[in-house]
């Protein structure tokens, strides 16, 4: 592993010559990344080849971000089993990045209570299927399946804090790391409508 210390990491991230895996669980990652990382949560049995085919035959310089030295070393043997060189390690978790004085991807967990009494501060994105809006949508928000943010991320403003949510916030957390990569401010609805109609927060019908 030629590069060893997380200066000349963030250097290799930030002019994309280094890939780095965050093999932290998925949770974590949304709530708080390295720009540019990957996602690639750890586990035993088949992780390896998972990055292997995901790699496509690229040659690309990968590193590895760990919550411990433990995870760190079986994921470098993981990699290194499948004939993959790590070029360098994080194993001491988000906190070394940040220590270093380097910014991270944050996305603000947001309560349906919270939304509800800060509804004017927030611009709210629905990001359920269609048939899902028939329960109920909050009110005001931009209706935006999921799978069609991408081509509809234009339509977004850079200087106006998102709320993302789904069902339950799971797609959503998805949806505001994808956003917060790109550079704009969100906020994931932690347990989604099912919580906002749980809560009999106000709704109104999708036009």
């Amino acid at each position: 592993m030629a590069i060893t210390t997380v200066d000349e990491i963030a250097r290799q991230v930030q002019s994309e010559q280094l890939t780095l895996l965050d093999t932290r669980p998925g949770h974590a990652y949304a709530k708080s990344h390295v720009p540019k990382s990957v996602s690639a949560p750890f586990s035993r049995g088949g992780w390896g080849k998972a990055v292997k085919r995901w790699l496509q035959g690229q040659d690309i310089a990968l590193g590895i971000l760990a919550d411990n030295q433990m995870l760190a070393d079986a994921s470098v043997k993981a990699l290194e089993d499948e004939g993959l060189a790590v070029q360098a390690v994080i194993a001491e978790g988000i906190g070394a990045w940040t220590s270093a004085g380097f910014d991270v991807v944050a996305i603000a967990d947001i309560s349906v209570d919270q939304l509800k009494n800060e509804l004017q501060q927030w611009a709210v994105i629905d990001v359920r299927e269609p048939y899902e809006w028939r329960s109920g949508v909050i009110p005001g928000a931009k209706l935006i399946p999921m799978n069609q943010l991408p081509d509809k991320i234009a339509e977004l403003d850079k200087s106006t804090p998102y709320a993302v949510v789904c069902a339950s916030g799971g797609r959503s957390q998805a949806a505001a790391s994808f956003l917060a990569d790109q550079g704009y401010k969100v906020g994931n609805v932690v347990g989604g409508m099912s919580l906002w109609l749980g809560a009999r927060h106000p709704v109104e019908q999708p036009r």
